[in-house]
């Protein structure tokens, strides 16, 4: 395989990316100057040395923007450190933040399957399940929302998360709540506009 075809092939694979798109990107490239396609490769190279996951919610940062091994949105104190929000993935975040939404959050890292079995081999189970039982056991958390997109497997992941946090959230005296239907059915939340959003949790239940 030629490295245009090769090039397009990877680019398919980022999330929501097709064939057709693949190969403008690639036309793209072509098309630019040298100093840019340079850029680009130096910055893809260097993207893994420069980021950094955060150690209470994993959303990923850059290093130099935040110091320690918080992002700089957990290391910060003027947070509402009573409200957890759990998104799918670190993008949602960035579209919760317009929304005017300002408790913390947690990255699940993905949905879960309908057929999948043993689900905390594909996103945080154990990872959220010791946080929240932390956060809640030193009276740090009153509610948690459970922010995942209005898809099939949106539903199904919230319904086990659901499962799971009930006898947490009894014994330690905290709320799970999810997104009310201000999003459409088959909508993401790394698509829905900030109003859609702000909708959605004051319609949380």
């Amino acid at each position: 395989m030629d490295s245009i075809s090769r090039l397009a092939a990877l680019f398919e694979k980022l999330p929501g990316i097709g064939p057709r798109q693949a190969r403008r990107f690639v036309q793209y490239l072509l098309s630019t100057s040298p100093g840019v396609r340079t850029e680009l490769a130096d910055l893809i190279k260097r993207l893994g040395a420069d980021s950094r996951q955060c150690v209470k919610c994993y959303r990923w940062y850059a290093k130099n923007s935040s110091a320690g091994e918080l992002c700089s949105i957990c290391a910060n104190p003027a947070r509402e450190a009573a409200i957890l929000f759990v998104v799918e993935k670190d993008a949602d975040i960035e579209n919760v933040e317009r929304s005017g939404f300002r408790g913390m959050y947690f990255v699940l890292g993905g949905t879960i399957a309908l057929a999948t079995e043993e689900p905390e081999k594909f996103v945080r189970i154990r990872e959220l399940m010791r946080r929240v039982e932390e956060d809640a056991s030193q009276l740090l958390l009153n509610e948690l929302i459970l922010g995942l997109s209005a898809t099939t497997e949106g539903d199904h992941t919230r319904e086990i998360l659901m499962e799971k946090l009930r006898p947490l959230s009894e014994g330690l005296n905290f709320r799970v709540s999810s997104l009310g239907r201000g999003l459409s059915t088959g909508s993401e939340l790394e698509y829905a506009d900030p109003d859609t959003i702000a909708q959605a949790l004051g319609n949380r239940h």
